[in-house]
């Protein structure tokens, strides 16, 4: 498949998106003609996706943090609840903090697990050691404060992850989550239909899906009944990421608890 860049200019603040940009800048032929995303090379320790010789698939939400106070789409939360869709969230620390009141429905509820993703967002990789394991730290530890329990998933902001960063997160205990289908919920060009036939046509057995849930994603929950129904149908299951690789070899001295 021929791939192409978008012939248009895309401005996104570094807030603005929880893909590695150079990712975001190209969507899928079946979305808008001609054009594919650019594929991630794989980081030793780091998992893109699960099994392939399954039919489930995990649904994740990106909750990144920015300066101003955090929101929660709660049109995507209503439809993951109704659908009752296990779904994995990444909450950002201080987007946690900001929102632990409204994530309450979610958090009481077993269908949905909860991941960290940094606690403001930055660059990890543009960072030393100790400061990534400062911000890695720091959200688990809001994070557990505001849900209880500590989470065990871990995904770098920006997509952008090496084999030092990822092995600060595992020293701290933590399995590293990246995807390997960004549904291009961010750019706001792209629209809900396009969304909707590029997720249901692109994904396989074992995809990490990633779309976001810090209403940073344009026409998430317009686009996310159709998806949810579409993958359904075609014979998939929507199970949580601890779920997916529960029956991987799981890098370093992380585990599943």
């Amino acid at each position: 498949m021929t791939t192409v860049r978008i012939n248009r200019k895309l401005r996104w603040p570094s807030q603005f998106c929880c893909y590695c940009l150079a990712a975001s800048m190209f969507v899928p032929a079946a979305a808008l003609s001609g054009v594919n995303p650019r594929v991630v090379p794989d980081i030793p320790g780091v998992i893109r996706h699960g099994p392939r010789n399954t039919r489930e698939l995990a649904l994740t939400f990106d909750a990144c943090s920015s300066r101003g106070r955090g929101k929660l789409d709660t049109a995507v939360a209503r439809v993951l609840l109704q659908t009752r869709t296990p779904a994995t969230i990444f909450l950002g620390g201080k987007w946690a903090k900001d929102v632990a009141r409204a994530l309450r429905p979610l958090v009481s509820d077993s269908l949905i697990e909860f991941g960290n993703h940094a606690y403001m967002h930055p660059h990890l990789m543009r960072l030393s050691g100790d400061s990534i394991a400062q911000e890695i730290g720091k959200a688990q530890r809001v994070i557990t404060g505001v849900i209880g329990k500590k989470p065990v998933l871990f995904r770098a902001p920006y997509g952008e992850v090496d084999e030092r960063v990822a092995a600060v997160a595992e020293s701290l205990g933590l399995i590293v989550i990246q995807y390997d289908l960004p549904s291009g919920d961010p750019d706001s060009l792209i629209s809900e239909q396009a969304i909707v036939r590029y997720v249901s046509s692109m994904a396989r057995g074992g995809s990490i899906i990633v779309m976001h849930v810090n209403t940073r994603g344009w026409h998430t929950a317009e686009a996310l009944p159709e998806i949810i129904a579409n993958l359904r149908k075609k014979g998939y299951s929507f199970v949580t990421v601890s779920r997916l690789i529960a029956r991987r070899k799981l890098p370093g001295r992380a585990s599943l608890r």
